[in-house]
């Protein structure tokens, strides 16, 4: 059965409570969608008796067993902009423009039978979520409805059940669900599966609703495949800069993060970021691309999606909450981002011509692939000698790399740099030369890794560029996607 609710403001949200019934908390869910909801969304289509997977695991594993009656069906909201209309006689959707429906179309939401709590698995774009900013870490979700084949970008998320499931269960839910769509090495789990896996045994019903430690979240990275990083913010020191300088990284790296916070007793997961304005402040001294962001984009099951928390104060919460995260790692990734930021500022004192100084740069570090510094290079050749991309195509790099980019704030506040490192990323933390790559505009200093060796500098050539004439180098985007509100 489908119902279609045409939106010409938020109030015709309320409509939701005259077609689905009490159990849903149908008035709870049109209250949080009014509030943060943009008015893109111009109309709901409510599907009923929908059987999602991410409930069913849950309905027979607990809620079966309980001698309250829980239904085991679910409904599924879509949401659609203005020019999609519905025919509830044929059953089909049009748009007044043409073209794909996939192209207005703005995600799901499911919604669980369990009188509170209610939001399930959902897929929204952050294109009309109110107040997301800046760029965020999204992947490619198919949806199939009425024999159309719908596709959505944006980070999954469900409210936690609270009686089998908290907070720290959802953030987990949400990555590991996150990595499968994005990479199809990974395989999807179930929120129950979440339950079994932060646990040596069987855990029934009690004990997920009492808690789950970070020990055991790192757990559930480890069964599901992935190579979980703990990284500790020092206890003495809520501004810890190397602290938040790697949370930056990998968040710019496009690894979504299990963020704790301790004193709050809540995690949620951190995907995404936004720039503060570029400012030229003329005053000496190195900075980071940390001291350059203005807020976290967080996935955390009190509020929908992609909410956006300040660096520090906030009327909720900051990133000076965070006191530990969780990023789940490849397998090929050896070199942590803490190493990244002790090597990184010694990187100027190689001898590379037109590095800028240290005192007016601003050093940013993320990870990549090997492919995908080809790609971007490749994309833009215009920039380059055709000595170094040619050096480039070449390199035998790992599937994994850090690149760091160097630029003066003149540079930064245009999107663009004076060099870039590319490290190995599969290096030892002992190693003392993990570099494959280390360019400016006029110079290259290329590190050969063929070899083990007692002294690695005796493997550094160099190459004289002659980069084309009032060509910048482009600052290296392309891990996170752009938010576009509607």
């Amino acid at each position: 059965m489908y119902i279609w609710i045409s939106l010409a403001s938020s109030a015709d949200l309320n409509a939701l409570s005259i077609h689905i019934s009490p159990e849903f908390n149908p008035a709870g869910v049109a209250k949080k969608l009014a509030s943060d909801i943009s008015g893109a969304v111009k109309a709901v289509l409510v599907e009923k008796n929908y059987i999602d997977k991410d409930y069913r695991s849950t309905y027979y594993n607990y809620y079966s067993k309980k001698g309250l009656k829980y239904r085991a069906d679910c409904i599924r909201l879509h949401f659609f902009d203005g020019t999609v209309s519905f025919d509830p006689n044929t059953l089909q959707l049009t748009s007044s423009v043409g073209g794909e429906i996939s192209h207005h179309y703005f995600g799901y939401m499911v919604l669980r039978p369990t009188g509170n709590a209610t939001i399930g698995r959902s897929v929204l774009s952050p294109d009309v979520r109110s107040g997301a900013t800046g760029l965020i870490i999204t992947a490619d979700h198919k949806v199939h409805l009425l024999g159309y084949k719908l596709t959505v970008q944006g980070f999954p998320s469900m409210d936690q059940h609270r009686d089998i499931a908290v907070c720290a269960h959802a953030a987990c839910w949400s990555i590991l669900r996150h990595n499968n769509k994005r990479h199809s090495v990974y395989s999807e789990f179930l929120t129950h599966d979440i339950t079994l896996m932060a646990q040596d045994f069987n855990p029934g019903g009690i004990v997920p609703s009492r808690g789950l430690e970070i020990s055991h979240a790192e757990r559930v990275f480890q069964e599901a495949g992935t190579f979980p990083f703990h990284v500790a913010r020092d206890i003495n020191n809520v501004n810890d800069p190397s602290f938040y300088r790697q949370l930056g990284a990998y968040i710019e790296s496009g690894f979504p993060l299990f963020a704790a916070n301790h004193r709050g007793g809540h995690a949620m997961a951190v995907v995404g970021y936004e720039w503060r304005a570029p400012v030229v402040t003329g005053v000496p001294g190195m900075r980071y691309a940390w001291d350059e962001v203005k807020s976290l984009t967080v996935v955390d099951d009190n509020y929908l999606p992609y909410l956006s928390i300040p660096i520090t104060g906030g009327t909720l919460y900051s990133a000076q909450n965070i006191d530990a995260f969780i990023v789940a790692l490849p397998e090929k990734v050896f070199y942590p981002a803490d190493a990244v930021d002790r090597l990184a500022p010694t990187l100027f004192r190689l001898p590379l011509t037109g590095l800028p100084p240290k005192e007016n740069s601003i050093v940013r570090y993320f990870l990549s692939t090997g492919s995908g510094i080809r790609r971007f290079m490749r994309g833009r050749e215009s920039e380059f000698d055709p000595a170094i991309l040619t050096a480039v195509m070449k390199l035998p790099f790992a599937q994994f790399v850090w690149v760091v980019e160097f630029a003066t704030e003149a540079e930064w506040s245009n999107g663009q740099i004076s060099a870039r490192a590319i490290i190995d990323a599969t290096a030892s933390e002992r190693e003392s030369w993990p570099l494959w790559l280390f360019h400016t505009r006029t110079q290259a200093l290329i590190f050969s890794r063929e070899s083990v060796s007692l002294d690695l500098k005796t493997g550094i050539g160099a190459l004289h560029l002659n980069t084309p004439p009032g060509q910048a180098f482009s600052r290296m985007d392309q891990n996170l996607r752009p938010t576009q509100s509607k």
